[in-house]
């Protein structure tokens, strides 16, 4: 009987994946919901990357004083698919840009839940996380929190999952690639380096991978 119930509750790959679509679309319906494409977003730092992607676009790399260059050089990249002479245009490419991130966000933050709950709570965990109110307001902007949020999960995601061949290296690369997204990103070496101390066993062989670690890390963020 126990048996059974246990089967019963058991979600299989692709009841799983239908779940987490079905969010990812509720949580993209939301976000259209509360956005106006006709008007300019309340925050000028959406401009602020617009317009910096146009620099970078014009091979202008210049490094903001308090913004990094992740972001503006992500949507430079889409904005080469726009041909519009209106500013709001490319505003709206960043906006879908950054709430396609939030949403697709599920997905690493489902398999992040699953290393400490179960399939049910994982696909709570991740669905409160693309309902989150804040992130939606940042994703409708077009800020960077959507792509900073994706990338830290991530990271979080493959220095625990030891199954995978060299995830502590794409562990602290994706980390890495967060610091371009935001300055604060630099607090991921701290978590990854905890971690890895905690689940590696201190030995010569596992030290010497934290060091490639850190030093793969220090690559990423040096320009």
């Amino acid at each position: 009987m126990s048996h059974q119930v246990s089967k019963n509750l058991y979600l299989n790959t692709k009841t799983i994946f239908l779940i987490l679509t079905l969010i990812g679309v509720l949580s993209f319906i939301l976000k259209l919901y509360h956005v106006d494409f006709s008007i300019p977003p309340a925050t000028d730092d959406t401009y602020g990357y617009v317009l910096r992607s146009f620099s970078i676009l014009n091979n202008d790399f210049t490094e903001p004083i308090r913004k990094t260059l992740g972001w503006p050089i992500t949507i430079s990249f889409f904005y080469n698919f726009v041909n519009s002479e209106n500013l709001i245009d490319y505003v709206n490419t960043t906006r879908i840009l950054s709430m396609t991130i939030s949403t697709v966000t599920i997905l690493p933050m489902y398999l992040f839940a699953r290393r400490f709950f179960n399939e049910k709570f994982s696909l709570i965990a991740a669905s409160m996380l693309v309902f989150e109110p804040h992130l939606i307001y940042n994703s409708t902007s077009g800020l960077s929190e959507s792509l900073f949020i994706f990338l830290t999960i991530f990271s979080c995601y493959f220095i625990l999952e030891k199954k995978i061949n060299y995830s502590y290296l794409f562990a602290f690369l994706i980390g890495g690639l967060a610091v371009w997204i935001r300055f604060n990103g630099l607090v991921t070496i701290i978590i990854l380096s905890v971690i890895f101390l905690i689940i590696y066993r201190p030995n010569k062989k596992n030290l010497a991978k934290f060091t490639l670690c850190i030093i793969l890390f220090l690559i990423v963020i040096s320009p």
